[in-house]
This record gives C-alpha cells, sequence and structure tokens, in this order.
C-alpha cells in the first residue's frame, strides 16, 4: 500500500513513494523520460512542477538579438563582428543592419 499525505507531499516525494527510481522507462510519460535522460531527475522534476500543461517552445537561439548587437558594437573590425553575430547565431549583416537602426533612431530623437 502506497501511503502519501497529499497536503504535504511534493513531486519528489511521490516519486520516491511510486519507486520511480530504476524504472523511468516503464513509468514515465515519453516527454519526461527524455528530459530525465537529458537533464536528470531533480531538473525534470522542477520543470514539470512549474510547467506542466504548458507548451514550452525553445527558440533556435539562445541568445537575444539586442544582446549579440551591443557585443559587436565594441569592436569596429568586420571580421570580429561576423565571428560574435555567429557565434551568436545570426548573420553579420542582421547584426549590422540593427546596429544602423538604432543609430539611426538615435540620430532621430
Amino acid at each position: 500500500m502506497i501511503d502519501i499525505d497529499l497536503d504535504n507531499s511534493d513531486e519528489a516525494t511521490i516519486y520516491k513513494a511510486f519507486n520511480v527510481d530504476g524504472n523511468e522507462a516503464e513509468a514515465l510519460n515519453d516527454s519526461y523520460l527524455e528530459l530525465y535522460e537529458l537533464i536528470g531527475r531533480d531538473a525534470m522534476l522542477k520543470l514539470f512542477k512549474y510547467f506542466h500543461g504548458d507548451k514550452i517552445d525553445c527558440p533556435i537561439r539562445l541568445y537575444r538579438p539586442e544582446f549579440i548587437a551591443d557585443l559587436a558594437k565594441q569592436t569596429n573590425d568586420r571580421r570580429e563582428r561576423a565571428k560574435i553575430a555567429r557565434a551568436g547565431g545570426y548573420t553579420v549583416k542582421f547584426i549590422e543592419g540593427m546596429l544602423r537602426k538604432r543609430i539611426s533612431e538615435d540620430e532621430s530623437e
């Protein structure tokens, strides 16, 4: 018999009560099993606690273009700007376009 106090339990307690350790492939839904394999039990349970029921969209780029533009702005060397842009997942043309747009907006104020 499983004894669970629903008023005073969390996901980790229920995970333990259900004896999921070592039986993840049989116990977890496919999405959560994949998260478990990628990031581990504790991080998977934290994601479940805060986001279950929500659809999470993971953008293709980790960094905001404004952040990359600010980094690229620190150098006048186009090759260095290109390296910074590519490392952030953007093209140098796009980042330089953002910088030009900022300059024109600042001038119009």
